[in-house]
């Protein structure tokens, strides 16, 4: 029953406009939408007339409930793994975080022919690796991937644009969008294949990172246009821990909800929601696993987020504020296309930079609150954990409120 098309009839601009002055007359300050973090600002009566379009990429009928495992040991992963697919998960992206990784270990009793398996290697000797460990057939049935941040071509690998880890870094959705059609736009270039995998990190704001990812297929295809490749893409939506806590953990169950909400509204193909404690001193738990696996079974399993393809198109918030990010995005990769690879990651990481730092102070000084963070602190310390070290991308540490604004609290 997936992409049912409803016979609703689109409400014309003059009915919106006007019902929005009579529900605002005496708010008239809130017809103007603005986020300095994200760079947007519109106001909210002046909607385009046409909908973007963008065409749907073959999928199964389900969306992918992705379970994400960091390697540590690897025993442990191969447990984590099992229980992740009795719970509900139907695709595993892996990514080891050790040398030597036994790789036979990991996938032990793991039906390869079932579902979908990504792993991203890290260099070419992990590569070799993995080919020495699996049989030919075990190889053929799972996609290797390698950031194309690192400048590696592996033969046999998927190329893989990394947009969530630019998030978790602190670049806001204008910068994550440039960096990866950027080097997606290069990769083309080159004569690459558009058989490619994508990750995008989802934020808060649920309209905008709905148009976030309205926003990237569009332009995706925009650019397999251009160069004359078939759209063959696959986009994968990261939900990882810049707004999650440690001492409020269950408040994260709600933020992880809305997320993965307006990941599957977007249209994203599959979707990993990180466990919560997954970087605690502490241990993440099998409980936590379980939770964020049940946010996919529930949205898919009883609320049926599948069945409809675009659910958003013709919403006109939406509308205007994914062709924001068309324009504005599209802008920055036609200006950064023309510098060198080193030139146009400084002037990334420089955005990313100013970004983080506006949502820091933001947080700090109290114009961005969040619940159990900075506001409507939890008084149970009952379920309480503390940070361990977070993972780096492009030598800059994950950002996450509760870690790196508990100095300016306490």
């Amino acid at each position: 029953m997936a992409n049912i098309t409803y016979p609703f009839e689109a409400v014309s601009q003059e009915d919106w406009v006007l019902k929005i002055q009579k529900e605002l007359r005496e708010h008239a300050d809130r017809m103007r939408f603005e986020d300095p973090i994200e760079d947007l600002n519109l106001l909210i009566t002046d909607i385009p007339t046409q909908p973007i379009e963008f065409q749907q990429i073959a999928r199964e009928l389900t969306l992918d409930t992705i379970h994400f495992e960091y390697v540590h040991d690897e025993a442990e992963s191969n447990r984590r793994i099992l229980l992740a697919l009795m719970s509900g998960a139907n695709a595993l992206f892996i990514q080891s975080k050790k040398e030597n990784t036994n790789w036979k270990r990991i996938l032990e009793q793991v039906e390869l022919s079932y579902i979908q398996v990504e792993i991203q290697v890290r260099n070419e000797a992990e590569w070799i690796q993995l080919r020495t460990q699996l049989s030919e057939s075990e190889i053929n049935q799972i996609h290797v991937l390698v950031d194309q941040q690192l400048g590696l071509q592996l033969e046999g690998t998927r190329p893989f644009f990394d947009g969530f880890s630019i998030q978790q870094i602190g670049g806001n959705s204008i910068t994550e969008l440039t960096a990866i059609l950027l080097q997606y736009h290069r990769h083309l270039s080159t004569g690459g294949s558009s058989e490619v995998t994508f990750s995008i990190g989802i934020g808060a704001n649920y309209f905008v990172q709905i148009a976030k990812v309205r926003a990237l297929h569009y332009l995706i295809q925009k650019l397999d246009n251009i160069h004359q490749k078939a759209s063959a893409y696959r986009l994968i939506a990261e939900l990882g821990w810049t707004n999650k806590s440690l001492k409020d953990p269950y408040t994260n169950l709600l933020r992880l909800t809305t997320e993965a909400m307006s990941a599957y509204a977007g249209g994203v193909h599959g979707i990993a929601i990180h466990p919560w404690d997954e970087f605690s001193v502490e241990g993440k738990e099998d409980f936590s696993l379980r939770m964020s696996l049940n946010i996919s079974n529930l949205l898919l399993e009883e609320a049926h987020f599948d069945w409809v393809h675009d659910p958003m198109k013709g919403s006109h918030m939406v509308e205007a504020l994914s062709i924001q990010f068309i324009e504005k995005t599209w802008s920055r990769v036609q200006s950064c296309s023309q510098l060198t690879k080193e030139e146009a990651d400084e002037q990334i990481m420089a955005s990313v930079l100013q970004s983080r730092n506006k949502q820091l102070e933001a947080f700090k000084n109290g114009t961005r609150s969040f619940i159990g963070i900075n506001a409507y602190l939890n008084s149970d310390k009952s379920k309480v954990k503390n940070w361990s070290t977070l993972p780096t991308y492009m030598g800059m540490n994950f950002m996450n409120f509760e870690l790196n604004g508990s100095d300016e609290r306490n």
